[in-house]
């Protein structure tokens, strides 16, 4: 059985872990000793991989079959491994080797130094060196905090600034200072929905567009809905500026009558559910922030497939950085709105397991709780 190392960006690990987790679901994850790098175990085919990589927000790149050295080994056993993973591991075409450094220099190691013995390796085998434009790159992350080098054919950039990362919600033609980081957006979409080819994915109140655009981009069969006719305005012109020929549908209508408002050939084939609940906004008339989350988690029920996963985010006081780890089961956390006592309940009440929870931090006065649930299975 193959095993890949996946190379995380360093935003959020915990979250990018989730989420590599969800787009290859096939795969048996085990962190390493390190707050970047996670093993991926299973039979994952090329494709599988390029198209999780293709569309993840926390993953920089995989690396396939990959060696893992450690520090206190001699680096005269990571070259006669890297010599035996040339051999066994060939690739056709040009190659260049590509360095990644993890939380700052490794003490003792000079990745130059180390990128040039392999380019040394990969030219005695025949290779063609290609430094500015190779077909494949074998990409090599040196990771401080662990003492740990991970080598192996790349799938992915390896950049932490490219696509995703670099946008901003504040370039779209239609923002609010609400409107959530793309690259949490993107995640979001993705650990709900899991593979492109699961389902469709539905961005329960659409806002702004943020989850539809994400979902759109990353070439999923997406809806939205939102009950203000500005909103869904708003969020068609930012889907035009982005994918001026998506399929998206946005549709006016309530995310509380969910069975009424969806196309009928979305009826059960909804596999991803996406919510940032437009707290400040009276979206739903008379309803409080409970009631209003569980009616739409009983309506999204109703249409959901049968495997459906819903990413719930909801606003609460500052928790600290918590970047690396998910909460622990029964760790408190204080919503700026509502108990999560009363969330909790309204989860099981619906038919909907929680699985884990993180939180992010906004700033000095806000926290984002960041909630991954799935449909349990009806009697």
């Amino acid at each position: 059985m193959a095993s890949h190392v996946a190379s995380l960006r360093g935003w959020h690990p915990a979250l990018a872990r989730a989420e590599i987790s969800a787009l290859l679901p096939h795969a048996t994850l085990t962190r390493l000793s390190s707050r970047r790098l996670v093993e991926l175990e299973g039979d994952i085919s090329l494709q599988e991989m390029q198209s999780a990589v293709q569309c993840a927000s926390g993953c920089q790149a995989l690396l396939c079959h990959a060696v893992v050295w450690k520090r206190e080994e001699d680096s005269s056993a990571f070259f006669e491994r890297i010599q035996t993973y040339l051999t066994t591991h060939p690739r056709n075409g040009s190659v260049a080797v590509r360095s990644m450094k993890h939380e700052g220099k490794m003490v003792g190691v000079s990745s130059r130094e180390f990128a040039g013995k392999i380019g040394g390796m990969m030219s005695a085998q025949g290779y063609e060196i290609d430094l500015e434009s190779p077909e494949h790159r074998l990409g090599m992350v040196l990771d401080a905090s662990a003492g740990i080098i991970a080598c192996g054919w790349m799938v992915g950039s390896g950049d932490d600034s490219d696509g995703i990362v670099s946008r901003r919600a504040t370039d779209r033609p239609f923002f609010k200072p609400v409107s959530l980081d793309p690259r949490l957006a993107r995640l979001a979409v993705n650990v709900a929905s899991g593979p492109r080819e699961k389902g469709a994915t539905l961005d329960l109140m659409t806002g702004t567009g943020g989850f539809v655009l994400e979902a759109a981009l990353s070439g999923r069969e997406t809806y939205g809905i939102d009950l203000d006719p500005l909103m869904i305005e708003g969020a068609q012109k930012n889907l035009d500026w982005a994918m001026p020929h998506s399929d998206a549908k946005l549709l006016l209508g309530d995310a509380t009558q969910l069975s009424a408002a969806l196309p009928k050939q979305a009826h059960r084939r909804i596999s991803g559910f996406v919510l940032d609940p437009p707290y400040g906004r009276n979206s739903q008339g008379s309803l409080d922030h409970a009631e209003l989350i569980q009616s739409v988690l009983q309506s999204a029920r109703d249409v959901a497939a049968e495997d459906a996963d819903l990413v719930l985010i909801l606003p609460m006081h500052p928790f600290g950085e918590l970047a690396d780890e998910a909460l622990v089961v029964g760790a408190p956390v204080d919503l700026l709105h509502g108990q999560w006592n009363d969330i909790e309940s309204t989860f099981s009440i619906t038919g909907w397991r929680i699985n884990q929870r993180w939180v992010e931090h906004v700033h000095a006065s806000l926290g984002r709780l960041i909630l991954h649930a799935t449909i349990v299975p009806q009697d």
